[in-house]
């Protein structure tokens, strides 16, 4: 692991703090963690793995930033828990990321240019995997890996300018399990994979920064498991990205342009198991090539987007059960359970806010040749309220104004 954290480089020009990086990894990365109890109250178990990672922040004054992390080596997280019983909490997280750089100023300026990039033998995985043979309250698990990852932030009239180029050639993968005998009050399990994420924003702050996104890796993808034989409030989530693009402003000028290319297959798959079901459950799978959100308060965006996607996408979200405690029609206990799947070839959206003074134009090509699948199961007994969705879409484009009363 490469670590650059606090970083204050040489100031210039009065009140401007200059920071270059460069981080080379070439050699593998690994968090392992196993806990093995009877009866407790609670266990917390969290195993994070980082390959190069760069922490910057200005309290006052302005960054030029030059950075750039290579990364070779592969990384694992890997967050095993088991135990007879858990009366209070019992949590794994197990986190995975690659190249990761996070940027902050307040009340300044930000010039930044920012390249990312992962070997094609460098695979990125987590893993958090939860057993509870009698029974847990409120029991999560959560896995995530992320090849890429880099924001810039700032606020009270600061300006971010800044150019990101990511390249991710790896695997990435997240596998998030729970396996229980009762699951008391609720659950949660979630696993997230992304090849590339950036983001950038702040509050009165102008903007004008560009994304270049490549993920050619053979496949990013999230797997979210459940298993109980009686379990109430169950959520469970995948969620696999190639590129993401995160851009989120208020009273401030954007100009974004993002130019996002896939070729990996994109797979999440969430299972849930329960024979025994009350409460509001949930099953949901979400797989997405490329995705480019922007959203403005109190001012305009100047949009240009071009997403390329020439992998497959899949989703599957299933949920298999027995009965539904509380049976149709009872009107004091909650018995729903909702599958999910969603995958996309591109995805981009706009959101400004009209009577705050905000406008948009967008500038947008979408290209998709990608299989794009999703699939919803349910297979069940008696009782309760099922809903099962599914949905798949190769290209689309969403921009929204709206004014103040209807946010």
């Amino acid at each position: 692991m490469t670590v650059a954290t606090g970083l204050y480089g040489a100031a210039y020009a009065g009140d401007t703090t200059e920071v270059i990086n460069v981080q080379l990894d070439n050699d593998p990365f690994t968090a392992g963690l196993n806990v093995v109890a009877v009866d407790v109250l609670s266990v917390l178990g969290a195993a994070t793995a980082l390959g190069n990672t760069l922490s910057v922040q200005v309290d006052t004054g302005n960054l030029t930033l030059n950075n750039t992390q290579t990364l070779n080596g592969a990384g694992s997280a890997l967050s095993v828990i088991r135990v007879n019983s858990a009366s209070e909490a019992l949590d794994s997280i197990a986190t995975t990321f690659g190249n990761s750089a996070t940027i902050t100023t307040c009340c300044g300026t930000i010039d930044a240019v920012s390249v990312q990039t992962v070997g094609a033998d460098a695979t990125q995985s987590a893993i958090s995997d939860v057993t509870a043979d009698n029974w847990a309250f409120n029991p999560t698990s959560t896995a995530t890996a992320v090849a890429n990852a880099i924001s810039y932030e700032t606020w009270d009239g600061g300006r971010i300018t800044a150019w990101a180029g990511q390249t991710n050639n790896a695997s990435v993968s997240s596998d998030a399990s729970l396996n229980a005998g009762l699951l008391a009050d609720s659950a949660t399990v979630t696993a997230t994979s992304i090849g590339n994420s950036a983001m950038a924003g702040g509050e009165s702050t102008t903007l004008d920064v560009d994304a270049n996104q490549r993920n050619f890796g053979t496949n990013v993808s999230a797997r979210a498991l459940v298993n109980s034989p009686d379990g109430e409030d169950v959520i469970s989530t995948a969620t696999a990205t190639g590129n993401a693009y995160n851009v989120e402003n208020a009273y401030g000028f954007a100009r974004v342009v993002t130019d996002q290319n896939n070729s990996a297959l994109i797979e999440a798959r969430s299972d849930v198991t329960l024979d025994l079901w009350q409460g509001w459950n949930a099953s949901t799978a979400y797989a997405v090539a490329n995705s480019n959100l922007v959203s403005n308060i109190g001012s305009d965006i100047d949009l240009a987007n071009i997403q390329n996607n020439d992998g497959g996408v899949e989703a599957t979200a299933t949920f298999t059960g027995g009965t539904a405690d509380g049976g149709v029609g009872n009107d004091t206990i909650i018995t729903d359970f909702v599958t999910s799947a969603t995958a996309f070839g591109n995805a981009v959206s706009g959101f400004v806010c009209s009577t705050c003074g905000g406008g948009i134009a967008a500038n947008n090509r979408q290209t998709n040749s990608g299989n794009i699948v999703a699939s919803s199961s349910v297979n069940t007994g008696s009782g309760g309220a099922l809903i099962a969705t599914a949905t798949a879409v190769g290209n689309s484009a969403t921009f929204h104004t709206v004014d103040a009363g209807s946010q």
